[in-house]
């Protein structure tokens, strides 16, 4: 299998596959790592992909976000801002740590919420946390670059 895991199926039933391979090369660290992996696909079970529109960076960081959350995240991951806030996975994570920690408990929850029943729109950033997500993700490059307050 290439990757790590993935999901699929439909709203009903879900499977996780997990790459061996991946368990082999995490030995050391296994159990943390199978942890980790389950929990960011068991997001993937239960969480709103604006009616299959969302940006599947936004989906990947969601998932990594709990990760992060859940105390689950590798010791590789860095808190970086690359070229796009929906690059996905920790980076993606971090930049919605990021947020949650700014503009409150429940922002990242209430996003996903706003991705339940409408196509994505990026103004959902704006009606969370008051501002466009172009403008988070400057806030958020400032705040790593150390220019600003958290």
């Amino acid at each position: 299998m290439d990757g790590v895991a993935h999901t699929f199926g439909s709203a009903t039933h879900k499977e996780i596959h997990f790459s061996l391979n991946h368990i082999r090369n995490t030995e050391s660290r296994a159990r943390d790592e199978i942890l980790g992996v389950l929990t960011h696909e068991m997001v993937h079970c239960y969480q709103y992909n604006a009616l299959g529109k969302c940006p599947g960076g936004l989906i990947e960081g969601i998932a990594d976000w709990v990760r992060l959350n859940a105390g689950l995240s590798p010791p590789h991951w860095k808190r970086e801002a690359g070229e796009k806030w929906d690059a996905g996975y920790q980076m993606t994570a971090y930049f919605l740590d990021w947020i949650e920690g700014r503009y409150g408990d429940g922002s990242i929850r209430e996003l996903n919420e706003g991705m339940k029943d409408k196509e994505y729109d990026e103004h959902i950033f704006k009606d969370v946390t008051g501002r466009k997500i172009s403008k988070l993700w400057k806030l958020y490059k400032e705040h790593l670059e150390g220019h600003s307050t958290p």
